[in-house]
């Protein structure tokens, strides 16, 4: 008779290896809702989902063992995420977030996805979408994969903006400032270093610290030529037709919401509402509540006459818009705006564009309907109808033209150099004061920063005199009301652009406001424990 053991320790090895299979859970498909919070995720087939988060569009996932664990890949953004599977599939835990089964469904069969494609390795694909061509893009996104149809619009978008060039002036006195007070050795003077002679590259390479002098100064001059260049006037991006074209019909063919809306968006910078709303109609697809989709219907209640016209003057009575940053224009005399909540901004007409200034350094931008209402083209009134209400004045005054400075670009030096700012406001350049404004401000310095956005102001720019509301706002000791004023009256004109920013706050809550972070940084200070004493002798 054969003993039991062998059979037991067969049927043991035999468990074992089982075991992964066996045990293993999969999430059971249907819907799943976050146990906090609005998110979802629907598991429609053993390797296929959607996961939605509030405000957003529906994003497609795909599930894909890697390194031997299943994970859920956002296909639209590319991060894999562990799953962990319990209660029989009923519970899913994605990134911290555990998802509970809320309606079950049946399973459709996997997709099997071609080799090479790029859901054969979804993962790996979208890591590498970056370095992708533009045919291996347009492949991916046909398969449905959003991430890659929007690194294909970010491509385009990239390759048609405008080349900005350095101003070669400039350049020569960035360096020309940075090479000031570095003592050239003998051989380098009288042209020897501009013309870069062997006696000058000798007597060079023999002085290791003025070596490294020249290099800090070189990389002074390169980063401060960077930054005038990253702060130079952005220009419109036009992507040209044929691309748009080309994205909106993929975008018809992968109706995904944040792809489609970011066509869109393209459409509309280009000029082409009438496309954007196309774009904008396949994105908005039921289940996609984002701000954005709200505003489809007024647009798509324009009709044909979504075709701008120039304008020639400012609107008179009160306009409003469905959604939206901003719903109220309550257009009045002298170019007033209601915004709402008290508050009042200016407007200009310039270029055939109604200008709307605010304080964020921009304009919010519309332009007249032949119907009579109002489209924002700016990126904050992106989408926006208004339509007038019949309410407010029938007739206004003529706008005010106040006199605006630019802010002048004297001072290159000062962005890359710390010092280089309070040299410059001290030698009178307004740049150089209103950097040096806004380093104080960081440092929590409001009532220095307020001197010098004084001096920046007083010279007829306007970032000076908004900045000096912004400390009064954030709890400075100081009246920027009053300090205004004076500016104003001093001006004896009543257009100094004082007069404007006087003309347009709300005083009863920025001093409420500026009253409330005084009483929130006293509180800070009352509440930080008292500094230990030190034992170390002295």
């Amino acid at each position: 008779m054969h003993s039991p053991a062998p059979r037991r320790r067969w049927l043991a090895w035999a468990l074992l290896l089982a075991a992964p299979t066996a045990f293993a859970q999969s999430p059971q498909c249907g819907l799943f809702k976050a146990d906090e919070g609005s998110a979802t995720l629907r598991i429609s087939s053993p390797n296929r989902g959607e996961q939605k988060h509030f405000g957003s569009a529906p994003s497609p996932v795909a599930f894909q063992q890697i390194d031997g664990k299943l994970q859920l890949v956002n296909l639209e953004y590319g991060l894999p995420s562990t799953l962990q599977v319990r209660d029989r599939g009923r519970t899913v835990e994605v990134d911290g977030t555990v998802y509970l089964l809320q309606a079950p469904a049946q399973c459709a069969a996997a997709a099997t996805p071609a080799d090479g494609s790029c859901l054969a390795d979804a993962a790996a694909c979208l890591d590498n979408r970056r370095e992708a061509t533009p045919t291996a893009l347009e492949a991916g996104c046909l398969e449905g994969v959003p991430g890659m149809c929007l690194q294909l619009a970010d491509r385009w978008h990239d390759e048609a903006k405008p080349t900005v060039e350095a101003d070669p002036a400039l350049a020569k006195a960035a360096l020309d400032a940075a090479l000031s007070g570095i003592k050239l050795p003998a051989a380098c003077n009288n042209g020897g270093f501009e013309q870069g002679t062997p006696a000058c590259a000798a007597a060079l390479e023999a002085d290791p610290a003025v070596q490294e002098q020249l290099v800090k100064a070189a990389m002074t001059a390169a980063m401060t030529e960077a930054m005038v260049t990253m702060t130079a006037p952005t220009v419109p991006v036009i992507i040209p037709a044929e691309r748009r074209q080309q994205l909106l019909r993929l975008c018809r063919e992968v109706p995904h919401g944040g792809f489609c809306t970011r066509v869109a968006e393209l459409s509309w910078d280009a000029g082409d509402p009438q496309q954007a709303v196309q774009a904008l109609a396949a994105a908005c697809t039921p289940g996609n509540d984002t701000a954005t989709c709200e505003r489809l219907p007024a647009l798509q209640a324009v009709g044909a006459s979504l075709q701008p016209q120039a304008a020639t003057v400012l609107p008179c009575g009160n306009y409003r818009s469905d959604g939206g940053l901003m719903d109220t224009l309550d257009f009045g005399d002298a170019g007033l705006v209601g915004v709402g909540w008290g508050s009042h901004l200016r407007a200009r007409v310039e270029a055939g564009d109604i200008r709307i200034h605010h304080d964020r350094g921009g304009d919010f931008v519309l332009r007249p309907l032949p119907g009579g209402q109002l489209l924002g083209l700016d990126t904050w009134t992106r989408f926006q109808v208004f339509s007038p209400t019949g309410e407010g004045p029938a007739r206004c005054s003529a706008p005010k033209q106040f006199n605006v400075l630019p802010l002048p670009q004297d001072c290159p030096l000062a962005l890359a150099n710390e010092d280089g700012a309070e040299a410059c406001c001290t030698q009178g350049k307004l740049q150089g004061c209103n950097i040096l404004g806004n380093r104080l401000a960081l440092s929590g310095n409001w009532l220095q920063a307020a001197e010098h956005y004084t001096t920046v102001c007083r010279a007829g720019v306007r970032e000076g005199c908004d900045n000096l509301v912004t400390a009064q706002g954030n709890g400075a000791e100081l009246d920027a009301r009053a300090t205004l004023e004076q500016l104003c009256k001093a001006d004896r004109s009543g257009l100094h652009v004082a007069c404007d920013v006087l003309g347009t706050q709300n005083w009863e809550l920025i001093t409420l406001g500026g009253a409330l972070q005084k009483a929130v940084d006293e509180a800070a200070v009352d509440d930080a424990p008292a500094p230990r004493n030190s034992n170390r002798k002295r």
